[in-house]
């Protein structure tokens, strides 16, 4: 209600625990956004791009994704997309196929030409899930796939490998 955070992390019983509780420094100040990289007790925080045309999924997926204290920017098109990812530098990037205009196959190769953006993790998150559909999303420069709708174990364990890789 204040506009500040809580957060908890213990190693285990009898470790001890630390809490971090933020307050901002004016009334109305917006909350702050912890930095990527910022370790709490069930993981790393992570800047993540969604590139979705449907808005409510993307909404959706950004909320889901909040909730575990990650930074999300969301996009509605492949170009806004790129654009987006170019100013935000996003450590993962889950980029629908289906996209219209850019597709985004050409999303992923874009951004694997583009020095700025290499390095972030790709992952089509698309209908499009038949072997071949995988196998393309893969020659597109990819690194993972996921069905949608997607499951939310999946994408923590996916963010998770980004956090200890």
């Amino acid at each position: 209600m204040h506009g500040g955070s809580v957060c908890v992390a213990s190693e285990g019983l009898g470790k001890g625990a630390e809490f971090t509780v933020r307050f901002p420094l004016e009334a109305g100040a917006p909350r702050a956004k912890p930095a990527a990289g910022a370790v709490t007790g069930d993981g790393v925080w992570r800047r993540v791009l969604v590139i979705e045309d449907n808005i409510d999924a993307a909404e959706s997926l950004r909320d889901v994704l909040e909730l575990d204290q990650h930074t999300v920017e969301v996009a509605f098109s492949g170009a806004d997309g790129l654009d987006k990812a170019r100013a935000f530098k996003p450590e993962l990037v889950l980029c629908d196929i289906g996209l219209p205009g850019m597709d985004g196959y050409e999303v992923a190769r874009r951004m694997r030409a583009d020095a700025q953006l290499r390095g972030a993790t790709l992952v089509a998150l698309t209908g499009y899930a038949a072997p071949e559909d995988i196998i393309r999303c893969t020659q597109a420069g990819f690194d993972s796939h996921l069905a949608k709708p997607p499951d939310i174990a999946a994408l923590q364990r996916l963010l998770s490998g980004i956090a200890n890789g």
